[in-house]
Protein backbone atom coordinates (compact mmCIF):
# COMPACT_ATOMS: atom_id res chain seq x y z
CA UNK A 1 0.00 0.00 0.00
CA UNK A 2 1.37 3.36 -0.82
CA UNK A 3 2.37 5.75 2.00
CA UNK A 4 0.36 8.24 3.48
CA UNK A 5 1.41 11.95 2.76
CA UNK A 6 3.72 12.41 5.70
CA UNK A 7 4.27 9.00 6.53
CA UNK A 8 7.42 7.28 6.50
CA UNK A 9 7.24 3.63 5.65
CA UNK A 10 10.33 1.35 7.80
CA UNK A 11 10.91 -1.68 6.16
CA UNK A 12 14.40 -3.36 6.12
CA UNK A 13 15.15 -5.35 3.21
CA UNK A 14 17.10 -8.37 3.08
CA UNK A 15 19.48 -9.47 0.31
CA UNK A 16 17.02 -10.89 -1.45
CA UNK A 17 15.15 -7.98 -1.35
CA UNK A 18 12.23 -8.65 1.29
CA UNK A 19 12.05 -9.98 5.27
CA UNK A 20 13.18 -8.76 8.41
CA UNK A 21 16.61 -8.90 9.95
CA UNK A 22 15.22 -11.24 12.43
CA UNK A 23 14.33 -13.39 9.92
CA UNK A 24 17.80 -13.38 8.33
CA UNK A 25 18.80 -13.86 11.60
CA UNK A 26 17.11 -17.25 12.23
CA UNK A 27 18.22 -18.12 8.93
CA UNK A 28 21.21 -18.47 10.14
CA UNK A 29 20.38 -20.87 12.94
CA UNK A 30 18.73 -23.03 10.71
CA UNK A 31 22.00 -23.46 8.90
CA UNK A 32 23.32 -27.31 8.61
CA UNK A 33 26.43 -26.09 9.42
CA UNK A 34 25.38 -24.43 13.06
CA UNK A 35 23.88 -27.98 13.87
CA UNK A 36 27.43 -29.48 13.00
CA UNK A 37 30.04 -26.66 14.38
CA UNK A 38 28.09 -25.58 17.48
CA UNK A 39 25.52 -27.92 18.44
CA UNK A 40 28.08 -30.86 17.21
CA UNK A 41 31.21 -29.59 18.52
CA UNK A 42 29.68 -29.00 21.89
CA UNK A 43 28.40 -32.51 22.53
CA UNK A 44 31.41 -33.89 21.23
CA UNK A 45 33.44 -31.66 23.71
CA UNK A 46 31.23 -32.78 26.11
CA UNK A 47 31.38 -36.26 25.89
CA UNK A 48 34.55 -36.70 24.80
CA UNK A 49 35.71 -35.36 28.10
CA UNK A 50 33.47 -37.78 30.20
CA UNK A 51 34.44 -40.68 28.37
CA UNK A 52 38.09 -40.45 28.58
CA UNK A 53 37.93 -38.39 31.98
CA UNK A 54 36.05 -40.63 34.29
CA UNK A 55 37.26 -44.48 33.16
CA UNK A 56 40.98 -43.09 34.34
CA UNK A 57 39.52 -40.94 37.87
CA UNK A 58 37.68 -44.52 38.24
CA UNK A 59 40.78 -46.14 37.76
CA UNK A 60 43.13 -43.98 39.84
CA UNK A 61 40.26 -44.34 42.67
CA UNK A 62 40.17 -48.40 42.28
CA UNK A 63 43.84 -48.36 42.37
CA UNK A 64 44.75 -51.85 41.04
CA UNK A 65 48.29 -53.07 41.99
CA UNK A 66 49.85 -52.74 38.45
CA UNK A 67 48.81 -48.95 38.71
CA UNK A 68 50.63 -47.80 41.44
CA UNK A 69 53.99 -48.31 40.28
CA UNK A 70 52.78 -45.29 37.33
CA UNK A 71 51.19 -42.85 39.99
CA UNK A 72 52.59 -39.43 39.95
CA UNK A 73 51.92 -38.64 43.81
CA UNK A 74 51.71 -41.00 46.56
CA UNK A 75 49.60 -38.30 48.65
CA UNK A 76 45.91 -39.55 47.98
CA UNK A 77 43.28 -37.13 46.15
CA UNK A 78 40.34 -35.77 48.13
CA UNK A 79 38.17 -38.06 45.53
CA UNK A 80 34.68 -37.04 46.84
CA UNK A 81 35.40 -33.37 47.05
CA UNK A 82 36.77 -33.20 43.60
CA UNK A 83 34.68 -35.28 41.76
CA UNK A 84 31.54 -33.23 43.07
CA UNK A 85 33.38 -30.13 42.69
CA UNK A 86 34.36 -31.11 39.19
CA UNK A 87 31.00 -31.99 37.99
CA UNK A 88 29.84 -28.87 39.00
CA UNK A 89 32.03 -26.93 37.46
CA UNK A 90 31.86 -28.63 34.06
CA UNK A 91 28.00 -28.13 33.59
CA UNK A 92 28.31 -25.03 34.98
CA UNK A 93 31.02 -23.93 32.20
CA UNK A 94 29.74 -25.98 29.28
CA UNK A 95 26.21 -24.33 29.24
CA UNK A 96 27.84 -21.29 29.51
CA UNK A 97 30.26 -21.92 26.61
CA UNK A 98 27.52 -23.51 24.73
CA UNK A 99 25.06 -20.48 25.07
CA UNK A 100 27.81 -18.14 24.23
CA UNK A 101 29.22 -20.26 21.24
CA UNK A 102 25.74 -19.91 20.09
CA UNK A 103 24.97 -15.99 20.27
CA UNK A 104 28.74 -16.06 18.17
CA UNK A 105 27.38 -17.82 15.24
CA UNK A 106 26.75 -14.95 12.81
CA UNK A 107 30.08 -13.99 13.12
CA UNK A 108 31.71 -17.46 13.19
CA UNK A 109 29.82 -18.67 10.37
CA UNK A 110 31.95 -15.69 8.61
CA UNK A 111 35.09 -18.01 9.05
CA UNK A 112 35.89 -20.45 6.40
CA UNK A 113 34.86 -23.17 8.88
CA UNK A 114 32.93 -25.47 6.35
CA UNK A 115 31.48 -29.03 5.78
CA UNK A 116 32.24 -29.07 2.31
CA UNK A 117 34.40 -32.13 0.23
CA UNK A 118 36.74 -33.35 3.31
CA UNK A 119 40.54 -33.21 3.01
CA UNK A 120 43.15 -35.87 2.45
CA UNK A 121 43.27 -37.74 5.60
CA UNK A 122 47.33 -36.09 5.37
CA UNK A 123 45.91 -32.63 5.51
CA UNK A 124 43.87 -33.09 8.48
CA UNK A 125 46.87 -34.83 10.61
CA UNK A 126 48.85 -31.61 9.70
CA UNK A 127 46.16 -29.35 10.80
CA UNK A 128 45.58 -30.96 13.76
CA UNK A 129 49.31 -30.86 14.46
CA UNK A 130 49.29 -27.50 13.94
CA UNK A 131 46.25 -26.83 16.23
CA UNK A 132 48.03 -28.61 18.44
CA UNK A 133 51.05 -26.43 18.46
CA UNK A 134 49.11 -23.09 18.14
CA UNK A 135 46.78 -23.58 20.89
CA UNK A 136 49.71 -24.89 23.07
CA UNK A 137 51.93 -21.60 22.61
CA UNK A 138 48.73 -19.67 23.06
CA UNK A 139 47.55 -21.38 26.15
CA UNK A 140 51.13 -21.11 28.04
CA UNK A 141 51.01 -17.37 27.82
CA UNK A 142 47.00 -17.42 29.26
CA UNK A 143 48.68 -19.67 31.28
CA UNK A 144 51.42 -17.97 32.30
CA UNK A 145 49.43 -14.46 32.70
CA UNK A 146 46.90 -15.98 34.97
CA UNK A 147 49.59 -16.93 37.58
CA UNK A 148 51.67 -13.44 37.53
CA UNK A 149 48.65 -11.07 37.35
CA UNK A 150 47.93 -11.08 40.86
CA UNK A 151 44.16 -10.55 40.22
CA UNK A 152 43.91 -12.85 37.38
CA UNK A 153 45.08 -15.58 39.79
CA UNK A 154 42.81 -14.42 42.85
CA UNK A 155 39.59 -14.36 41.19
CA UNK A 156 40.08 -16.87 38.55
CA UNK A 157 43.02 -19.42 38.32
CA UNK A 158 42.97 -20.38 42.32
CA UNK A 159 39.79 -22.20 41.47
CA UNK A 160 41.88 -24.85 39.58
CA UNK A 161 44.47 -24.63 42.08
CA UNK A 162 42.43 -25.85 44.58
CA UNK A 163 43.26 -29.04 42.74
CA UNK A 164 46.67 -30.43 44.48
CA UNK A 165 46.59 -33.61 43.53
CA UNK A 166 44.80 -34.00 40.29
CA UNK A 167 42.64 -36.80 38.78
CA UNK A 168 41.34 -37.44 35.21
CA UNK A 169 37.63 -35.38 36.35
CA UNK A 170 39.43 -32.26 37.23
CA UNK A 171 40.48 -31.45 34.02
CA UNK A 172 37.67 -28.76 33.95
CA UNK A 173 37.84 -28.27 37.59
CA UNK A 174 38.09 -24.32 36.91
CA UNK A 175 36.43 -20.55 36.94
CA UNK A 176 34.31 -20.10 34.03
CA UNK A 177 36.06 -17.39 32.66
CA UNK A 178 39.07 -19.53 32.39
CA UNK A 179 37.00 -22.06 30.90
CA UNK A 180 36.00 -19.75 28.12
CA UNK A 181 39.21 -18.19 27.57
CA UNK A 182 40.92 -22.15 27.06
CA UNK A 183 37.73 -22.87 24.48
CA UNK A 184 38.14 -19.70 22.80
CA UNK A 185 41.90 -20.85 22.04
CA UNK A 186 40.93 -24.18 21.32
CA UNK A 187 39.17 -22.53 18.21
CA UNK A 188 42.40 -20.05 16.63
CA UNK A 189 43.82 -23.01 15.06
CA UNK A 190 40.33 -23.90 13.07
CA UNK A 191 39.92 -20.34 11.96
CA UNK A 192 43.21 -19.65 10.72
CA UNK A 193 43.00 -22.80 8.60
CA UNK A 194 39.33 -22.31 7.54
CA UNK A 195 39.22 -26.27 8.86
CA UNK A 196 36.42 -28.85 7.66
CA UNK A 197 34.39 -29.38 10.82
CA UNK A 198 35.17 -32.81 10.97
CA UNK A 199 38.84 -32.03 11.17
CA UNK A 200 37.62 -29.85 14.33
CA UNK A 201 35.35 -32.45 15.63
CA UNK A 202 38.66 -34.56 15.80
CA UNK A 203 41.12 -31.83 17.18
CA UNK A 204 37.94 -31.07 19.89
CA UNK A 205 38.56 -34.90 20.85
CA UNK A 206 42.71 -34.64 20.84
CA UNK A 207 42.03 -31.73 23.15
CA UNK A 208 39.75 -33.33 25.88
CA UNK A 209 41.92 -36.45 25.41
CA UNK A 210 45.21 -33.79 26.31
CA UNK A 211 42.67 -32.26 29.03
CA UNK A 212 41.96 -36.01 31.06
CA UNK A 213 45.37 -37.52 30.67
CA UNK A 214 46.99 -34.58 31.85
CA UNK A 215 45.40 -34.48 34.92
CA UNK A 216 44.99 -38.32 35.28
CA UNK A 217 47.78 -38.51 37.94
CA UNK A 218 48.77 -41.99 36.37
CA UNK A 219 51.71 -41.86 33.63
CA UNK A 220 52.31 -45.08 32.07
CA UNK A 221 56.01 -44.99 30.17
CA UNK A 222 54.53 -47.81 27.60
CA UNK A 223 51.54 -45.64 26.13
CA UNK A 224 52.61 -44.63 22.20
CA UNK A 225 52.12 -41.04 23.30
CA UNK A 226 55.95 -40.61 24.98
CA UNK A 227 56.85 -41.34 21.02
CA UNK A 228 55.38 -37.65 20.47
CA UNK A 229 58.45 -35.10 20.75
CA UNK A 230 58.58 -32.45 23.66
CA UNK A 231 55.91 -34.11 25.48
CA UNK A 232 57.04 -35.04 29.05
CA UNK A 233 53.36 -36.84 29.89
CA UNK A 234 51.56 -36.32 32.72
CA UNK A 235 54.04 -35.71 35.43
CA UNK A 236 54.59 -32.12 33.86
CA UNK A 237 51.66 -30.67 34.33
CA UNK A 238 51.19 -32.71 37.52
CA UNK A 239 54.21 -31.52 38.86
CA UNK A 240 52.95 -27.98 38.12
CA UNK A 241 49.91 -28.38 40.24
CA UNK A 242 51.83 -29.82 43.20
CA UNK A 243 54.34 -26.80 42.80
CA UNK A 244 52.16 -23.99 41.49
CA UNK A 245 54.76 -22.36 39.44
CA UNK A 246 56.87 -22.98 36.28
CA UNK A 247 55.81 -25.65 33.67
CA UNK A 248 53.13 -23.88 32.08
CA UNK A 249 52.46 -25.56 28.68
CA UNK A 250 49.88 -27.61 28.36
CA UNK A 251 51.11 -30.14 25.75
CA UNK A 252 54.91 -29.55 24.92
CA UNK A 253 57.33 -28.50 26.88
CA UNK A 254 59.75 -26.15 24.37
CA UNK A 255 57.78 -22.98 25.82
CA UNK A 256 58.84 -23.31 28.89
CA UNK A 257 62.38 -23.83 27.86
CA UNK A 258 62.22 -21.20 25.71
CA UNK A 259 61.38 -18.24 28.04
CA UNK A 260 62.92 -20.00 31.34
CA UNK A 261 60.00 -20.95 33.08
CA UNK A 262 60.58 -25.07 33.53
CA UNK A 263 60.88 -25.65 37.14
CA UNK A 264 63.97 -26.89 37.44
CA UNK A 265 62.65 -29.29 40.31
CA UNK A 266 61.13 -30.48 37.62
CA UNK A 267 64.03 -31.08 35.60
CA UNK A 268 66.05 -32.79 38.83
CA UNK A 269 63.30 -35.09 38.68
CA UNK A 270 63.59 -36.08 35.65
CA UNK A 271 67.74 -37.09 36.25
CA UNK A 272 67.02 -38.80 39.19
CA UNK A 273 64.11 -40.36 37.30
CA UNK A 274 66.00 -41.33 34.43
CA UNK A 275 68.72 -43.12 36.76
CA UNK A 276 66.15 -45.27 38.59
CA UNK A 277 66.92 -43.59 41.52
CA UNK A 278 63.43 -41.44 42.40
CA UNK A 279 60.74 -43.44 43.82
CA UNK A 280 57.11 -42.76 43.98
CA UNK A 281 57.38 -40.20 47.13
CA UNK A 282 60.17 -38.22 45.53
CA UNK A 283 59.01 -36.08 42.84
CA UNK A 284 55.75 -34.25 44.88
CA UNK A 285 57.04 -34.92 48.60
CA UNK A 286 60.53 -34.71 48.99
CA UNK A 287 61.16 -32.18 46.02
CA UNK A 288 60.72 -28.78 47.04
CA UNK A 289 60.34 -25.91 44.75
Amino acid sequence: MPAKAGEIRMEKKGPTGGGTVFNELLAMYEEPLFLKVIIGTNLIALFSFLAMSVPLTLLAYWNPQWVRPYRIQSREPHYGRLIRGSLIHLGRNFAVAFLLSVLSWPLLRLTGIHDGPLPAWYVIVAQVVAFAIIDDFLFYWAHRWLHEIPFLYKAVHSIHHQVTTPIAITGNYMHVVEFLIISTLVFVGPILFGAHVITIWIWVVVRQWEAASQHSGISVPWTPTHMIPLYDGPAYHDFHHSKFYGNYSSLFSYTDTLFKTKSKKYDEYRRTKDRGTTTIEDPFQKINH
